[in-house]
């Protein structure tokens, strides 16, 4: 791969670890340029799920102080989460991805959807935005089940996941939206390390992309989380809802 691939790559990977901090999307980012620097589908899906697992860990260290009273969630949640990443870790090695990145479009935006609808339907079930928090509450098997199919698809292709997993847990488990993405966070490291660990022994991983990548995603995950922190709930409800639209029509029209 020539040069002005790599700086391309390099840029795209500051870009996605600050969206996938803040939202969930990156790959959508990545992939392209590196299709356009020279890969082929299926390496640049393997390279960029190891690539981008820095950006995760930064937007889940600047969400730090938000994770503190999840401990609890954490622990009952990430093992099924890691469970379904390294199922679809294992699928992407044995099974071509076109025909599961047809659904991938309305999987993004049904998420979108449902996201958009959560404050709507926690109304419905007598739940208001004013009541307290339920600071014990895991989501139980719901979530648990969720992050497994939630793991697959994060480890098979990927996009969007951190928008799925906002819907989901703004549904399962009451608390603020900010919770809820410093443990969308934190849960999508676990999701990318146990599929990263899987991948690495496929041939058509890229390691001198997946070093560019690594530092290129932690830069903007830190970055991302930073900004996602500051900005208010409602505001970024928007910014998910308006990224997911525009991932899942992107793909959906491309």
């Amino acid at each position: 791969m020539e040069l002005p691939g790599y700086l391309l790559i390099a840029l795209a990977s500051v870009a996605a670890g600050a969206i996938n901090a803040a939202a969930g999307g990156g790959t959508l980012i990545t992939f392209p340029a590196m299709l356009a620097a020279g890969m082929s589908p299926l390496a640049a899906n393997m390279t960029s799920s190891i690539g981008l697992l820095l950006g995760t860990i930064g937007g889940a260290w600047s969400y730090r102080a938000e994770l503190r009273r999840q401990r609890r969630r954490f622990v009952a949640n990430a093992p099924f989460a890691a469970v379904g990443g390294a199922i679809g870790a294992v699928l992407l090695l044995l099974t071509p991805s076109d025909s599961f990145t047809a659904i991938v479009p309305w999987l993004v935006l049904a998420a979108a959807a449902l996201f958009a609808a959560q404050p709507l339907i926690a109304r419905m079930l007598g739940r208001s935005a004013d009541d307290a928090f339920d600071l014990e509450s895991t989501g139980g098997w719901p979530a648990r089940l969720a992050f497994v199919g939630i793991g697959v698809y994060g480890c098979y292709f990927g996009a969007g996941i951190g928008v799925m997993m906002l819907a989901m847990l703004g549904l399962l488990i009451h608390d603020s939206l900010q919770h809820h993405n410093a443990l969308k966070n934190v849960v999508a490291a676990v999701i990318n390390g146990t599929g990263a660990v899987i991948l690495a022994f496929s041939p058509l991983v890229h390691w001198g992309v997946v070093a560019v990548m690594l530092g290129g995603s932690l830069l903007g995950g830190l970055a991302g989380g930073w900004l996602s922190r500051r900005v208010p709930s409602w505001l970024l409800r928007i910014v998910v809802i308006a990224f997911a639209l525009v991932v899942g029509l992107s793909m959906l029209l491309a």
